[in-house]
């Protein structure tokens, strides 16, 4: 539901910066679909700087994405921003982001933040790491760490299409918007990351989860991507890179 620039329903509504090829905008964005919040997207650009906008949203990691309400607050981080989202716009035609129970609460809170302390800093450097030793190291972390992740979709899943079962909740959104990254990084590499045969329920996990009508317009095209880290990759003077 993200509304065009300038449309006069998201002057006065919901707004989001960020950048549509950030997985962590993805994210944010995500979670406002899911729940059916109406939005509007500003784009952030960082070349030359950061925007005055951007530093005096989050004056305390000068990062995106940011969730600017419609009084002028503003909320800071992907992972805090959907569990607001969830909290702040409950929707009874909408599966909550998060289970009601708190133990299983609790276990997507934890795989979520296994999925951005582990899995993305391995699979960033898959792709930006210097030489390509750290590459291969990097991509065979990520690889573990999905490894650990696909246990946890055989706990929490119950036998369901998603982690939170029937639908897609925080933890599928907070390891679904790295996917183009993940696609990306294969395509480059030449080497799969999500493996059928080592973890066959996360692949069928990520087809699923890709085809969702809320989110699969917000996964850009993996040539897309492959492009943009190509531009990273030679910015960053990254090694032997393809």
């Amino acid at each position: 539901m993200a509304l065009a620039e300038g449309d006069d329903k998201a002057e006065a509504g919901v707004r989001v910066l960020g950048g549509r090829m950030s997985p962590f905008t993805m994210r944010a964005r995500m979670a406002l679909e899911l729940r059916g919040v109406a939005y509007e997207l500003l784009e952030e650009s960082f070349e030359p700087r950061k925007s005055d906008r951007l530093l005096a949203a989050n004056p305390v990691y000068k990062k995106i994405p940011v969730l600017l309400l419609p009084d002028g607050r503003a909320v800071c981080e992907s992972g805090v921003i959907a569990q607001y989202v969830d909290e702040a716009w409950p929707a009874a035609s909408a599966a909550p982001l998060l289970p009601e129970d708190p133990y299983q609460r609790a276990m997507h809170r934890f795989w979520t933040a296994f999925v951005d302390d582990r899995f993305w800093p391995a699979l960033d450097g898959a792709s930006l790491a210097p030489t390509p030793e750290a590459r291969a190291e990097a991509a065979a972390e990520a690889r573990a760490a999905l490894r650990h992740l696909e246990e946890a979709f055989a706990a929490l899943s119950n036998g369901g299409a998603f982690f939170s079962g029937a639908a897609p909740g925080l933890l599928d959104i907070a390891l679904g918007c790295f996917l183009p990254a993940l696609r990306a990084c294969e395509r480059l590499s030449g080497a799969l990351l999500l493996d059928e045969a080592a973890t066959p329920l996360l692949k069928k996990w990520s087809e699923r989860f890709a085809g969702v009508h809320a989110v699969e317009a917000l996964l850009p095209e993996t040539d897309e991507v492959v492009g943009f880290t190509r531009f990273l990759q030679a910015k960053f003077g990254v090694a032997g890179a393809n």
